[in-house]
């Protein structure tokens, strides 16, 4: 084969890879940045606003979820770099409340840095499709001691 059609070839299969990534929907793409604890979290509390039992918040309760304020969600963003202010007043005027004094920076083979937040649960979709936002996990769990995973002195 010579050397034209190679060039070709691999432009036109360029070309058909693209055209298919275009395809994708963007909203399974934005799902894969959020984790599965964080969705579950906040499709709980939507099932709660709009059927509220006493099962569902206690099992919210239990898992460790602030059930005070069903319509916010305390989250993890993950970022690569800290938030340029357009970002931030984009983020706040979604109805984010963020707690910049919690950036934590990328560090060693942490390659992303992140905040908490307080995120309208009606948001989580809107926030996913953020290109400069990596990924979206849970900030409302239950805490407990790590005992025996370290070393031990004896």
């Amino acid at each position: 084969m010579s050397i034209v059609y190679k060039c070709l070839f691999y432009s036109i299969s360029i070309l058909i890879l693209l055209l298919l990534l275009s395809c994708l929907d963007n909203k399974e793409i934005a799902h894969e940045k959020i984790s599965s604890a964080l969705l579950t979290q906040v499709n709980l509390k939507k099932e709660l606003i709009e059927h509220p039992t006493e099962e569902r918040l206690n099992l919210i309760k239990e898992m460790g979820m602030k059930a005070d304020n069903l319509e916010n969600q305390l989250v993890f963003i993950h970022f690569k770099q800290k938030l340029a202010e357009s970002q931030v007043t984009e983020l706040k005027n979604m109805g984010l409340i963020l707690h910049m004094d919690s950036w934590i920076p990328p560090r060693g083979a942490h390659i992303t840095g992140y905040i908490i937040a307080d995120m309208p649960v009606d948001a989580l979709d809107e926030l996913a499709k953020k290109e400069y936002i990596i990924k979206l996990d849970t900030a409302e769990r239950v805490l407990e001691p790590q005992v025996g995973s370290g070393p031990q002195v004896e």
